[in-house]
């Protein structure tokens, strides 16, 4: 495989933000067949990424603003997530990250809480890493402890249109999940425990369906969490997506049980894939969301592509 040389350059995101010991920062990350990620260190962020689509022309996969400034107003898009504290609330996605290390195709970022921010008694210290493997894959690799107990939740604010044109509809895609059963979410992305039965539902991607073909049956498109058949195996794919037009498709693997499937409504031009440390692992024990001093919470996130689809999701 030839390997192309890559430029990590970094330029000031232009934007106002509250004063802190570090500035915004854009990180380019090219992989050796060409493919790009751009990563910020405002909320620890994807603000784009291309793949290949069946001719190897690179296009864009995700979600993202021209204008830098627009992320103040949607502070979720891209970032990492990390609910903690008896506030339960997400805050880390306006904050801007400390640059612990970069290179052609990673970057690693830092952000220390203060004691009491988001009403936690201690400090937080959550670490994300991205690399972009030569591969094909967007690894998201995420380690946290904490100083005092808190309950926490980690997951990313990315949004995939896979077609390569973020305006077009997702409808026509289709997706397959490695999930039985759906865990009841809250607002909060906090997990009931009570597990439902996806057969005869709108909510059964155990064969790859078109995500349009019983959108209208839900209330307002999928928002939804996934209770994953094989929770504590990364090498089982927790989720598949394919478009035929482009001739794409991207398998999600996870350290986490449970996988929040996002439509943002009926008539949507994007998906998230949201892995939660919430749910049951393969003991078919609740996993717990606690994290205590001494402790280390480590999880991982791993986007694949490929314009080869994996068997299961190729028409017979």
């Amino acid at each position: 495989m030839k390997h192309l040389h890559a430029i990590v350059t970094a330029a000031l995101l232009g934007i106002a933000i509250s004063s802190s010991a570090q500035e915004p920062r854009n990180f380019h990350l090219t992989n050796g067949n060409g493919m790009e990620a751009v990563i910020s260190n405002y909320g620890a962020r994807l603000v784009s990424l291309t793949a290949h689509n069946w001719n190897g022309r690179l296009e864009p996969v995700v979600k993202g603003y021209d204008k830098a400034e627009d992320y103040q107003h949607d502070t979720a898009l891209g970032a990492t997530l990390i609910r903690f504290g008896m506030d339960n609330e997400e805050t880390l996605s306006g904050k801007v990250w400390e640059v612990v290390s970069s290179d052609n195709q990673s970057v690693s970022l830092r952000y220390m809480t203060s004691t009491g921010e988001n009403g936690h008694e201690g400090k937080l210290n959550a670490t994300v890493t991205y690399t972009l493997s030569d591969q094909n894959a967007l690894d998201i690799d995420y380690r946290i402890s904490t100083t005092a107990p808190t309950s926490l939740e980690v997951t990313n604010g990315i949004k995939f249109n896979i077609s390569g044109d973020m305006h077009r509809s997702i409808l026509k895609q289709h997706l397959w999940i490695d999930a039985y059963q759906t865990n009841t979410c809250s607002k909060q992305m906090t997990l009931t425990g009570t597990l439902q039965r996806v057969r005869n539902t709108a909510m059964n991607f155990t064969k790859p369906r078109e995500i349009g073909e019983r959108i209208n049956e839900t209330a307002n498109g999928y928002s939804h969490a996934f209770q994953l058949r094989h929770p504590d195996n990364m090498q089982k794919p927790a989720a598949i997506l394919f478009d035929a037009q482009s001739g794409r498709a991207m398998t999600v693997y996870s350290s986490e049980p449970s996988l929040l499937v996002n439509t943002y409504g009926k008539k949507s031009c994007a998906i998230s894939l949201q892995p939660l440390h919430s749910g049951y692992n393969s003991g078919l024990e609740r996993v717990d969301t606690m994290l205590i001093p001494g402790q280390v919470f480590h999880g991982a996130t791993v986007f694949f592509f490929t314009t080869d689809p994996p068997l299961i999701m190729r028409a017979k």
